[in-house]
Formats: structure tokens, C-alpha cells, sequence
């Protein structure tokens, strides 16, 4: 067999093979459209563009990952690009369990559905798949690992299904190693911090546009100064309340906690009422 000919077929094989890799529109719209996707950088941004490899040109600041939701409702396949259209979700708890509803804007009603166009450019070899992972994630569980620390108790025990991670008072992590300091429950000889310099918390844009009320539970500890910190969220409300609520209860100050009258290191949970009348 002639070298010119072992290089035709080669060429030849090597068409067939990108061609084969190629996405198609429709196999993009299976993919996209009514899926329960999430932004997995938790942009804030409602017009964003990703390069081949999915990762975002330009800048973006970060939303909750409670608002950061995407249903998918038009897909464009064209030469240089793939541009989807869709409407930004929200998510919502009753419990431990989510669901979810699509976001509105304005600053006053009627509001509209939040849209969303993303923009990702096409790939050398036409192949989609590799761009979409790091743009979109499958469900809510996929998006565990990168919650921020203060989600993560909830996560793993609300959201991973079988999970059995279990949380011990008084046991921190610094920098992935846990450190034993003595965390305190109130009752008996302990006696509760007292709230000495509360802090009134604001809806997100979402759940007042929405006239969503909820309720978030704050887990943290007090410490000897009465300064609150290690701030989680044990039972959420969702479209960004969690997150206002964790900022409005930081901003607490305590007379401490006292164990025979000394200043002691207690564990609370502080619930945070969201309520539209």
C-alpha cells in the first residue's frame, strides 16, 4: 500500500470520527430542555459567554445557589456557537425537600420571568459535551462538593441521598483538620447567652418579588465575647433568604453564656423569620 494512499485513508478515517463527535441540535435540546439544571459557578449574570473548554469570558459576580436554577426553553446550533435561551429558576424548601420555581424581575408589578441567554462557543471538533459539564450541573446533588462551607451540613444530610454524616458539637475544621474545642449546650448550670444587639434581616430580590415567606434555622456557636460565629445553615428556606439570614444573625451580639458564672463557648440554633404580609 503506497504512503499517498495510507494518508488518504487516514484523512478519511479521521473525518469520519470527527463527524461522529460532532453534537447535533437535537441531540442538545435532549440534553437541555426541561432538564433540572444548575449554573455550577453560581453566576449572577443573566447574559453569559463560555469559551470551548466552558469556561466564562468576562467576569460574574455569584448569586445563591437557591437562585441559580436554569430551564433551558430554546437551543440555537450555529456555526461558531451554541446559544441557549431559557428562564433563571429558583429553589425552595418545604423541609428537606427543594423545589423549584421560576424567578421574576422589576421593581414593580407586573413582574416578568428572569431570562437567561448563554452563550457557548463551539469547539474545534464540534463536540459539545465537554463544554456543557462545567457550565451546567444534573440536579441538585451534583453541586454539593462546591457549596460554600456553610451549606455543607445541610447538604450532606439533606440532599446526598442514603447520607449518614453525622456532626459533632464542638469539633471544627480548620483548613480540612478538625479541632476540638469545648462547645457548650445551654441548660443546667449553663445559663443562655442573652441577645443584646439583634439585627433585622432583608429579603432577597427573589422571594419578595415572588411574595415568598419562609423560615431559616441558623446553627452557630457564641463564644466568651459574645460575638456569634461558625455560622450554618441547618434548615433553609431557599431564594436567598439563607444567605440574608446567616449575614443578619452575624451581626448579633450576646452577653455570653456562663457556666457558675464564667463566660462559656455555647452551641444555638436561631431561627430567622422571613414573613410578607
Amino acid at each position: 500500500m503506497s504512503v499517498r494512499l495510507v494518508a488518504a485513508l487516514f484523512s478519511f478515517f479521521l473525518c469520519i470520527g470527527t463527524a461522529l463527535s460532532q453534537t447535533t441540535e437535537a441531540e442538545l435540546k435532549s440534553r437541555l430542555v426541561g432538564k433540572s439544571l444548575y449554573l455550577r459557578g453560581f453566576w449572577r449574570e443573566d447574559s453569559l459567554h463560555f469559551d470551548s473548554d466552558g469556561r466564562l469570558i468576562g467576569k460574574s459576580g455569584v448569586y445563591s445557589f437557591t437562585l441559580c436554577g436554569v430551564d433551558v426553553k430554546k437551543v440555537h446550533l450555529g456555526t461558531d456557537s451554541l446559544v441557549l435561551e431559557g428562564k433563571r429558576v429558583g429553589t425552595k424548601f418545604k423541609g428537606n425537600t427543594p423545589s423549584r420555581v421560576v424567578l421574576l424581575v422589576g421593581d414593580q408589578p407586573p413582574f416578568n420571568d428572569e431570562m437567561l441567554q448563554i452563550t457557548i462557543d463551539r469547539p474545534s471538533d464540534g463536540d459539545f459535551s465537554h463544554a456543557l459539564a462545567p457550565v451546567f450541573a444534573d440536579g441538585l446533588v451534583e453541586l454539593v462538593p462546591s457549596l460554600p462551607p456553610y451549606w455543607q451540613r445541610f447538604a450532606r444530610e439533606g440532599l446526598l441521598p442514603g447520607s449518614s454524616v453525622t456532626f459533632t458539637p464542638g469539633v471544627a475544621s480548620a483548613n480540612g483538620t478538625a479541632t476540638t474545642v469545648p462547645v457548650k449546650k445551654v441548660g443546667g448550670e449553663i445559663k443562655a447567652p442573652v441577645l443584646l444587639k439583634p439585627s433585622e434581616p432583608e429579603f432577597s430580590y427573589a422571594a419578595r418579588n415572588l411574595r415568598y415567606s419562609g423560615k431559616t434555622l441558623v446553627n452557630l456557636w457564641v463564644d466568651a465575647n459574645g460575638i456569634p460565629s461558625h455560622l450554618t445553615v441547618a434548615k433553609p428556606a431557599g431564594l436567598g433568604l439563607d444567605e440574608q439570614a446567616l449575614y443578619s444573625v452575624q451581626q448579633y451580639r450576646f452577653k455570653p453564656a456562663t457556666e457558675n458564672g464564667q463566660p462559656v463557648v455555647v452551641e444555638l440554633n436561631v431561627e430567622v423569620n422571613f414573613e410578607i404580609y
